[in-house]
């Protein structure tokens, strides 16, 4: 089950954390970025598969928190960041995987041009209101 965390925010379920990272199949080389970091707990998944994680969050509070507990992990290849996500990763630059946690209508178009050509976007697509609380 999804575990709730603070803002009124939640961890996905365990199993479709991993079935996200199984999909988007991060080799040692991958840039992730992330966006909706929450917790850090995909992070700090990814940080292990991949060479570099970058993720935003909308939240500060949580940023501070996944922070600390990413340190607390020793994942020195993460760098989480308040911003958001719909805008993309502030620097730009191209990423071989981008893992989006919320629902969105539509894909936004500064994350397929943030994507590598050969990069994998996992993004839940739909009614972002059927999926929020």
């Amino acid at each position: 089950m999804a575990v709730p965390i603070p803002k009124a925010q939640t961890i996905s379920q365990p199993y479709i954390v991993a079935k996200m990272l199984e999909a988007a199949a991060i080799a040692k080389s991958d840039r992730v970025l992330e966006i909706g970091a929450g917790s850090g707990y995909l992070a700090a998944l990814a940080a292990k598969l991949g060479r570099e994680v970058c993720a935003l969050e909308r939240h500060e509070a949580l940023v501070q928190r996944a922070r600390s507990r990413l340190r607390h992990l020793g994942c020195r290849n993460v760098d989480v960041r308040h911003g958001d996500g719909t805008a993309g990763w502030p620097e730009g630059g191209e990423f071989d995987v981008i893992l989006v946690s919320a629902a969105r209508a539509q894909t936004p178009a500064v994350l397929k041009a943030q994507l590598a050509p050969s990069g994998r976007l996992l993004i839940p697509l739909g009614d972002p209101t059927v999926y929020s609380g």
